[in-house]
């Protein structure tokens, strides 16, 4: 993976700017992205895209034989990949410390909070069991990966469905769609992972773009306590599920606190989301309407090369007030300087017609249109 360094300017007006109280997108400290979550034509496939920041994830299943450990209990597998699709400083086929971070806590948020259960993956006691793999692709990466791919796993494993299974004697058949209808997840609760991002010790910033995450890094890889990023996993029951500190939120339990109110207000909203977003599909799918991707491609997206790299948006500007150039600005400011008049006045007289008049003993004149001459 090549390093992406960020300049000293660019590090102080970020610091700066966010002190004031703004972000360089406009949003409140507290805003998020918006969210939009698309399924595809398959079982436990969806997009999520948070803002720019873009991750395809896809579950699928098949029959292994279980852990001597577990014999009752299926297999949850998690697998996250990163492309140079996603950015240009990323290596194809190289596993790097991102993509581990992400792995275990991913693993951490919905192996080891018990959110699934797999005792209903169970075939046939230490025989056979379904196993599920969860394979994330991170399409575009503008920050917040951890987020947008909890929310890309949350959704996929309860969209995904597996084939009905029969048993008789020792032979297990496993039913088509087309036989049998398929069984849904079963899911204990929805956790959520949401990151924040710490500036100036007490400053808590709500969904950091790719900027400000690199900010925060870089002041705590160069010893600076006073930044860092804070991931916090819950459920919509407000449970804690997940607790990754950096930085000044080692040190400092009461940016901890302010994180997790935040960070339960915000998860309840987001499987709400989900929730209702599977429940369209669901109703979509009854009516025979054909899903795919395809949908979700619009001019928005066809045209996003026009588009600039970098928005920002000013708090202070109106697009409402048209600004009025120089010369007129600046006779504005002076106000006692009379202005002289121009050869020709303009007139308003009927539509679409215009009559121009000359000073001064001049010859008048009258342009007519051809609607005043069928008059």
């Amino acid at each position: 993976m090549k390093e992406v360094f960020l300049s000293n300017c660019e590090k102080s007006f970020i610091q700066k700017i966010i002190s004031e109280g703004h972000r360089l997108d406009g949003r409140n400290y507290n805003d998020s992205r918006q969210l939009n979550i698309s399924f595809g034509s398959q079982y436990g496939s969806c997009i999520v895209s948070l803002g720019e920041t873009k991750i395809l994830s896809q579950v699928s299943c098949e029959v292994v034989q279980p852990k001597q450990i577990r014999p009752n209990e299926g297999i949850l597998y998690i697998n996250v990949e990163i492309s140079p699709m996603a950015a240009p400083q990323f290596e194809a086929n190289r596993q790097t410390d991102l993509t581990v971070y992400l792995n275990r806590l991913l693993e951490k948020c919905y192996k080891d909070s018990k959110c699934i259960d797999l005792e209903s993956l169970c075939i046939v006691v230490e025989e056979k069991v379904w196993s599920l793999r969860v394979d994330i692709k991170v399409l575009n990466h503008d920050g917040n990966l951890i987020e947008c791919a909890s929310i890309a796993t949350l959704a996929s494993l309860a969209h995904f469905k597996r084939p009905d299974v029969t048993r008789s004697g020792e032979k297990v058949i496993i039913h088509t769609l087309a036989e049998k209808d398929p069984i849904p997840t079963v899911l204990y609760h929805y956790p959520v992972c949401s990151t924040f991002a710490i500036f100036n010790n007490n400053i808590l910033i709500s969904d950091p773009s790719f900027i400000e995450e690199s900010v925060c890094a870089s002041n705590s890889e160069e010893g600076n306590i006073s930044g860092g990023l804070l991931v916090v996993g819950m459920n919509q029951y407000k449970e804690l599920c997940l607790l990754n500190l950096t930085g000044a939120a080692i040190y400092n339990s009461s940016i901890v606190h302010r994180a997790t109110l935040s960070a339960a207000d915000k998860c309840k909203s987001i499987v709400d989301l989900v929730k209702k977003t599977i429940i369209s599909d669901d109703n979509l799918r009854q009516k025979r309407v054909k899903i795919n991707f395809g949908d979700i491609i619009t001019s928005d997206h066809v045209q996003s090369l026009s588009r600039k790299d970098l928005s920002i948006c000013l708090k202070n500007f109106d697009h409402n007030v048209k600004s009025l150039p120089k010369d007129e600005e600046m006779m504005d400011d002076q106000s006692d300087v009379e202005i002289e008049p121009s050869k020709y006045d303009v007139v308003p007289s009927l539509p679409q017609t215009a009559e121009i008049k000359a000073k001064k003993g001049a010859s008048n004149w009258i342009e007519i249109s051809s609607d005043s001459e069928e008059d």
